[in-house]
């Protein structure tokens, strides 16, 4: 049985999730308190933890960035919703919701479970 995909629907999903992260990455970083306060060891800690989940989320925002050009070239070379590791096709319901999945359900908890 033979699928087609609507390749111009998932390139119109994927351009809008790099939209919406190349957006979010444009906000400005706001901080509170008066510049001339000296910060305690509290103050400190939690500057610290903000700067943590800052770091974290732009490098998981740079993750998804890559996921999603990634995937906008698989369209491009023809292997978008095939399994990178199997070669199965990758169902459209996995790629309804995960448009830049590279493996397929099977393959993917596979790499779960021995990870």
């Amino acid at each position: 049985m033979s699928r087609r995909l609507d390749l111009n629907r998932y390139r119109e999903k994927l351009n809008t999730l790099r939209d919406q992260l190349l957006a979010h990455d444009s906000q400005p970083i706001t901080t509170t308190g008066d510049p001339g306060d000296v910060p305690d060891s509290g103050d400190l800690a939690s500057q610290q933890i903000a700067t943590d989940e800052s770091v974290g989320l732009a490098e998981h925002q740079s993750l998804m960035r890559k996921q999603i050009d990634d995937a906008l070239g698989r369209i491009d070379t023809g292997t978008f919703g095939t399994c990178e590791n199997c070669q199965s096709a990758i169902g459209a319901p996995r790629l309804n919701a995960i448009p830049y999945a590279r493996y397929c359900v099977q393959c993917e908890r596979q790499f779960e479970q021995n990870a």
